[in-house]
């Protein structure tokens, strides 16, 4: 009887939602903020924020495993540990994951102030901090104002979490003032956003800590129109900056396809199976004739994610050139590209185009983990493992099927709750490594 008394408690107390460490002062008035400030992928993470609804559950039971994982791995305990928070569609999400009682109480938290079925969770909200005016830094939100099944959840989140709430001033509800659309280098604070932001959202921006701090990309030839679709930002101690610039490389995906075993591409789902091994036929026949299978299906997918691979680069190019003009460094980016692919409309001019496998770069990172959509193509998962483990990342496959099969990944079904204040990497720790580096190279040309 005890026992059942403990899990029931246990149980009790992970269905409450928040914590007593949450229960700070109420945020401070909008009269003495001075800007937003968007907090970055080194931020340390303390909340995972997912939907569970009727047709990702799942998705989010694989989470879950993963979350815990993270927590168990580096040995996570107290305010360290990463809570894994959840907002219901209907009934209770603990019994129908099949969490424990022990395990709920540990890494999970259900939102008990509101409940949704809309699994986009980084569409409605970007969780940031504000910068006072005495220069102290404290957590906020801004709403993106998207309406819908989430619309209501920043605010409320708000005033659980004692949070500054910024609002998105237009009312287009628009995809391109959506959080997939606003990405922020770690330690440059240069916001990243794809030109379908609106006019009003880049103003609120501009007026508020980011003007001339603010790279545009190109997201127009894109269905969604999210920079996160092809670029992301991952922390790293030895690269210049302290981070890894993570692009979407249809090249590299191309000659995959083209060197994969027909054995490694049976293993797809039959219509994508059938599909890239007829591409993968012509991709070899280009080999000897470059206009072979032009105006086919095949060939119009190939000459379109050539097309992209160019845009990508352009803007991976264009970003870098901003960046340094900005911090007046003539810095050596680390460039990590990965193999993706898209289908859409156009062979030199793209357009309409979304991920025709799950998205790579479209992932959540935890710490130095990296959550990324399985592509089911051990070509591609193998690169994408092989390239992140030289540089110290833990990797975790996840099935996201039910976002993908909706034009989004892992990163727009996910939102982070990271501390303002407290980061993975330092300033400090990267210099540290870039002169040790510097000195290595030194030794070496001097010999």
């Amino acid at each position: 009887m005890k026992r059942h008394v403990k899990s029931a408690c246990l149980l009790f107390m992970a269905l409450l939602g928040t914590s007593f460490a949450t229960e700070a002062l109420a945020a401070p008035p909008i009269s003495e903020v001075s800007r937003i400030k968007f907090i970055n992928n080194n931020h340390v993470p303390q909340k995972v924020m997912v939907v569970s609804g009727y047709d990702n559950q799942r998705f989010v039971k694989d989470l879950f495993e993963t979350i815990k994982e993270i927590n168990v791995s580096e040995q996570l305990s107290g305010e360290e540990i990463i809570k894994l928070h959840i907002i219901a569609g209907s009934g209770n999400p603990i019994t129908s994951l099949g969490i424990s009682a022990q395990d709920a109480a540990t890494y999970v938290e259900v939102n008990q102030k509101f409940t949704s079925s809309d699994i986009w969770m980084q569409d409605c909200m970007e969780l940031c901090s504000a910068v006072l005016k005495s220069g102290k830094i404290v957590p906020a939100v801004f709403d993106s104002n998207r309406g819908r099944g989430l619309g209501r959840l920043p605010g409320i989140l708000a005033g659980m979490w004692d949070m500054v709430y910024f609002k998105n001033p237009s009312n287009a509800q628009d995809h391109g003032d959506y959080g997939g659309n606003l990405e922020v280098t770690p330690f440059d604070d240069i916001l990243v956003v794809g030109n379908t932001i609106t006019e009003p959202c880049r103003e609120l921006f501009e007026n508020n800590g980011y003007k001339d701090r603010m790279f545009i990309g190109d997201t127009r030839w894109l269905t969604v129109g999210h920079i996160d679709e092809y670029l992301s930002f991952i922390p790293t101690t030895w690269a210049p900056g302290g981070y890894s610039i993570v692009r979407a490389d249809t090249a590299m995906a191309m000659d995959i396809i083209k060197n994969s075993p027909d054995s490694e591409l049976a293993k797809i789902s039959s219509y994508d199976r059938n599909f890239l091994l007829r591409v993968k036929t012509v991709l070899n026949e280009q080999m000897k004739t470059p206009d072979a299978g032009k105006g086919t299906p095949e060939g119009d997918f190939i000459a379109l994610n050539y097309a992209i691979n160019d845009i990508i680069e352009e803007n991976v190019g264009k970003l870098k050139e901003f960046i340094n003009n900005k911090t007046n460094e003539n810095r050596d980016f680390e460039e990590v590209a990965w193999p993706s692919l898209f289908e859409g409309s156009g062979t030199t001019a793209p357009r309409r185009c979304h991920a025709f496998l799950p998205g790579v770069v479209n992932l959540l990172v935890v710490r130095d983990h990296l959550i990324v959509p399985a592509t089911h193509i051990p070509g591609f998962d193998q690169a994408i493992e092989a390239r992140l483990k030289a540089q110290g990342n833990k990797v975790h496959f996840i099935d996201d099927t039910p976002y993908h099969n909706s034009m989004g990944e892992i990163h727009c079904g996910t939102n982070t709750l990271r501390d303002p204040e407290k980061t993975i990497l330092s300033k400090a720790r990267v210099r540290a490594v870039q002169s040790v580096k510097n000195r290595f190279r030194q030794i070496h040309q001097e010999h």
